[in-house]
């Protein structure tokens, strides 16, 4: 099982994957790219060799922010993101 030691590379490899990973304030993350089915192929096996992340979802979303790849929960709430994250 990884630990909140993996995170950084996780976080950066998704971030190499699609320019649409992004922390949703302090509540989520995305990591689905909308419009590009070829990063989503490249999310879906990292995070298949990732393994399960659930444990981990918290120091995910610090990682995304510290990282600048912030959405203000406000945006999200005013309908700027038409689809819900997937933690």
């Amino acid at each position: 099982m990884k630990t909140i030691a993996d995170v950084p590379k996780l976080v950066d490899d998704l971030i190499a994957a699609s320019t649409e990973v992004t922390a949703i304030g302090d509540i989520g993350y995305w990591i689905i790219a909308l419009d590009d089915p070829e990063a989503n192929k490249r999310i879906e096996k990292i995070v298949a060799e990732f393994g399960p992340r659930d444990h981990l979802f918290i120091d995910i979303i610090a990682c995304l922010n510290a990282k600048g790849r912030r959405l203000p929960i406000e945006t999200y709430m005013n309908g700027e993101l038409k689809t819900a994250p997937v933690p």
